[in-house]
């Protein structure tokens, strides 16, 4: 009962949720992790990252940074797009550049610049001058944000509680650094003076995204609980900063463009546009087939590396004891372009 047959070359697994109104829904994800060599031709990865379970965490407590969120989501309505590893310096050397991905309708710019000092002088925050660097960690850690534990005067960004550059007291920024990562139309020029600029997923108990998970309040108690409130919105599983999710799911065949991520300064490449046979046998009841749609890209560019999340939902009202198996094949493509095969995209058996 509850078995999942995987006869594609990716890694897969399975779950149950449950919707707003308490349905049953069977997930199946398909994670998809390829190498691109340096012609452009695309393999499928002799190690396949697994499917996360559960969100995954860098470091502890307060200061603990969301590097992957759960796979297993019933829906997005959007593709969440994400870019792991440094910014590189043009040349290996720079004080400032700035950093592009392109995606769909996704164009994100941000400013790299090198480590500052904060100082407080007699007309309030001095920033230092940037030194040059050759790389630099994408992280929120830094970028603007913040939390600042004074138990007098307690405050913190809630877009970013772990970066750098807040504080409810100026006078304590002092030696504390400056973000490296910034929006060009919003730099940092002090407290509630400029926005977070990353390109990892967003915590749960960050703005924009907590807005979304409804009201807990003893209305909820009484009416609702255990199920989700009547004001929860699905853009909570979204967990890419806003600016890079598409308009639209992304279905495969989209170009994606990174500046300055990699030592050579440019890299691209073509999504892989892949159908899934998904079948679901149950004990007494019809066999179903299902969808996939592409939750999530991310994109390891140091690596040459990238990976798509497919995730099918399959509602299964009343009859999850009666759920057998679900088996996954990868479906033959034919017809394809020959300028689509020219680019060395990933195209199975085709």
């Amino acid at each position: 009962m509850w078995l999942l047959f995987n006869n594609t070359p990716f890694a897969a697994e399975r779950g149950w949720t449950r919707d707003e109104n308490g349905a049953e829904s069977w997930l199946v994800v398909i994670k998809a992790t390829f190498d691109v060599a340096p012609d452009g031709v695309q393999t499928p990865a002799e190690k396949q990252r697994p499917v996360s379970l559960s969100p995954v965490y860098e470091g502890s407590g307060a200061t603990a940074e969301l590097v992957e969120d759960t796979d297993l989501n019933i829906a997005k309505p959007r593709t969440d797009v994400f870019v792991a590893g440094q910014a590189h310096a043009p040349g290996g050397r720079a004080v400032e550049c700035e950093l592009r991905l392109k995606v769909a309708d996704i164009d994100k710019r941000v400013r790299v610049l090198g480590d500052r000092v904060l100082g407080v002088g007699p007309v309030g925050l001095a920033i230092g001058a940037p030194r040059d660097f050759d790389r630099i960690p994408l992280s929120w850690r830094r970028t603007y944000g913040g939390w600042d534990q004074d138990p007098e005067n307690p405050g913190w960004e809630p877009e970013n509680t772990i970066g750098t550059g807040f504080a409810t007291d100026t006078q304590r920024l002092a030696g504390h650094p400056a973000p490296n990562f910034e929006y060009p139309d919003a730099p940092y020029a002090g407290p509630g003076r400029g926005r977070p600029a990353g390109f990892g997923p967003v915590a749960r108990h960050w703005q924009p995204r907590v807005r979304y998970a409804g009201t807990y309040d003893g209305h909820w108690e009484k009416t609702r609980d255990p199920l989700l409130p009547l004001d929860f919105d699905r853009q909570f599983y979204q967990s890419a900063p806003r600016d890079q999710q598409s308009a639209q799911p992304l279905v495969g065949y989209e170009h994606v463009r990174l500046g300055n991520f990699t030592p050579d300064g440019f890299w691209q490449f073509l999504i892989p546009r892949v159908t899934f046979d998904i079948v679901t046998e149950f004990y007494n009841r019809p066999t179903r087939r299902s969808g996939a749609q592409i939750h999530s890209l991310w994109v390891y560019p140091e690596e040459r590396r990238f990976t798509v999340v497919w995730l099918s939902a399959l509602p299964v009202p009343y009859d999850e004891e009666r759920l057998k198996s679900t088996t996954v094949s990868v479906r033959r493509r034919a017809g394809v372009p020959d300028s689509i095969r020219r680019t060395g995209v990933w195209l199975g058996d085709a």
